[in-house]
């Protein structure tokens, strides 16, 4: 008997199309022998559409309102300890689709990566793939994040966090952040991916303006001290809080100092260097756009063994105090100059699933999924022994 998984996708985000294009990977991928495949649609209004057909071809998005108009719109309700897809309309009683057995949120960015979107799936108690609320905030929160690991004695870059009251008085901020940091600085919105609103600053003039971007963003900003010489590397990890597995380290290669959108995601995978080879890609129905894994990148990256290990080391760390689950991408700032490495980013829910860092370790993207799927039950097993309930006299 097959599985009923719902895969959830878009949302209310800046990557809501990087999102499309990792669930339609993903969803190519799926053993459909194993697996009933039920996509739901989240559009930027947070508004939940079904439609079995055309939601597995990209070209369909391109022209989303007449895509729509030809979906369902849906909701999840709880009934009798299942959760159903139904269908939504002002009839008292309208008629379920499926009963749901799992739910894959492939998600990006703010209102679906960062807990909001898992909490209202835990809420309804339904078993969900991937991190769960708490974990899912605190990695999407690149502040939060870098202070608790911190404390944790796992090496980020220091960074100061300013808010929409601040941006109230521009030349006060952007004296404070003069006075902590020497140029060139790092402008980040706090909550986002895939390096949007993300601007290097060398002087006062592309300070202001790179402020006045990520505040566009965002309500919360960080800055920090920008590393001249650098490089770039990424860990993938597979797995929960009891056993994990770390995937091969990648180097990506972009075509500006900072890896921008255009070079994750619009990336040809080619850019002429000797010492770049592109990954191998999956392809989506109607369209050559792979996400993720179309960056030029060297896989494995070239590193010596100690520093491969560290990396390594950090990166289990990071995957196990933050209580992540599922597959996670954690991104790393090598400084050249002093042959130190920090923990940059944590990508809960990365970008095409980080598949292709498994692929060379004989994991193949179904293998992965079926993988995800697997953990994400193990653990409702783990909180159905749990207590629930507490004998008192209160009421």
């Amino acid at each position: 008997m097959k599985i009923n998984l719902l895969v959830l996708f878009g949302g209310k985000s800046t990557e809501h199309e990087v999102s499309i294009v990792s669930a339609l990977q993903a969803m190519e991928n799926i053993d459909k022998t194993k697996y009933e495949i039920y996509p739901i649609y989240i559009d930027k209004n947070g508004e939940f559409y079904y439609n079995k057909k055309l939601f597995f071809d990209i070209k369909n998005f391109s022209n989303i309102k007449n895509t729509l108009n030809n979906s369902i719109k849906v909701i999840l309700v709880r009934d009798k300890n299942r959760v159903y897809l139904k269908k939504l309309n002002n009839k008292i009683f309208s008629r379920n689709i499926a009963s749901i057995d799992i739910a894959f949120p492939i998600v990006h960015g703010t209102n679906v990566e960062d807990g909001n979107l898992q909490g209202y799936l835990h809420t309804l108690g339904l078993p969900t793939i991937g991190p769960n609320c708490l974990s899912a905030a605190l990695s999407m929160d690149k502040y939060i994040m870098k202070q608790y690991l911190k404390s944790l004695n796992i090496p980020v870059i220091d960074a100061i966090r300013y808010d929409i009251n601040d941006y109230m008085n521009i030349d006060t901020l952007v004296e404070n952040i003069e006075n902590n940091f020497s140029y060139p600085v790092i402008i980040k919105p706090v909550n986002l991916g895939s390096s949007i609103g993300i601007s290097k600053a060398s002087n006062r003039e592309k300070l202001i303006e790179a402020i006045d971007l990520a505040f566009s963003f965002s309500n919360i900003i960080l800055v920090e001290k920008a590393i001249v010489n650098i490089r770039e590397i990424n860990c993938a990890v597979i797995g929960d809080r009891f056993s994990y597995e770390v995937s091969l380290l990648e180097e990506p290669f972009g075509n500006d100092e900072i890896l921008s959108f255009k070079d994750k995601y619009l990336s040809s995978g080619k850019n002429g260097s000797k010492n770049t080879k592109s990954f191998s890609t999956t392809k989506i129905s109607g369209t050559k756009n792979s996400g993720m894994a179309s960056l030029s990148r060297k896989v494995p990256a070239e590193l010596d063994n100690e520093m491969a290990n560290i990396i390594i080391e950090y990166a289990k760390k990071t995957f196990k105090y933050l209580c992540l689950q599922g597959v996670c991408r954690i991104d790393f700032i090598i400084d050249k100059s002093e042959n130190k490495v920090y923990v940059n980013e944590v990508n809960p829910i990365p970008g095409s699933l980080s598949y292709y860092l498994f692929d060379k370790k004989g994991i193949s993207y179904s293998n992965l999924i079926d993988r995800l799927i697997k953990i994400s039950l193990d653990e409702v097993r783990r909180e159905e022994s749990l207590n629930w309930t507490f004998e008192n006299n209160l009421l």
